[in-house]
């Protein structure tokens, strides 16, 4: 496939959380056209697995979508840190476990038409509790309720469509897959 060629580029929304960028670009067939985009870091989510193998899941209210939902951990990555060191602060701000050793499930785009964010899932089974780290000050407002589930009700929760953020019903499957595989053993 042929590329296009990026003309102009602008940040037209700089904020603390993300930018939006404005870029002229030429087409393959030399059209120019404006695309408009969110220019984000990468995120990274974390599926924690206690020893009862119950997954570490959390509830929180979505402003977006004026909903309360059901979900794994995550959060953007900070430039000064690796995608892994990013998914073990953000699992335990959120959840106040921590972990030692994670695997990788997989890396996507969210929704690359309008984000080039990709966010990477990782899981750890051998997790322990903390204390919980919420940031309710300078970075945003986080009101999150930790709720402990079964695996398997966990996937049923996402084949059902009742687990409804994208991210994290594909993170469950993935999951699954690579345990149905034996790729992974709990």
């Amino acid at each position: 496939m042929n590329k296009w060629k990026k003309l102009e580029s602008e940040i037209i929304l700089d904020s603390k959380f993300f930018k939006v960028r404005r870029d002229i670009v030429e087409l393959p067939n030399n059209e120019r056209k404006e695309w408009i985009y969110w220019d984000s870091p990468d995120s990274a989510m974390l599926i924690g697995m206690t020893n009862e193998k119950k997954l570490v899941m959390i509830k929180q209210y979505r402003y977006m979508v004026n909903d309360t939902v059901i979900e794994f951990p995550s959060g953007g990555v900070n430039m000064s840190e690796s995608i892994e060191s990013g998914a073990k602060r953000e699992f335990e701000e959120e959840t106040g476990y921590v972990c030692d050793k994670l695997i990788k499930l997989g890396a996507f785009y969210e929704t690359y038409g309008q984000l080039n964010r990709k966010i990477h899932f990782f899981f750890a089974n051998s997790i322990h509790k903390t204390r919980q780290k919420l940031d309710r000050g300078n970075k945003g407002y986080e009101n999150i309720e930790v709720t402990l589930v079964d695996y398997h009700h966990a996937v049923d929760l996402a084949l059902q469509n009742k687990i409804v953020a994208m991210g994290s019903g594909l993170a469950i499957l993935m999951l699954k897959e690579k345990i149905d595989r034996k790729e992974i053993t709990l």
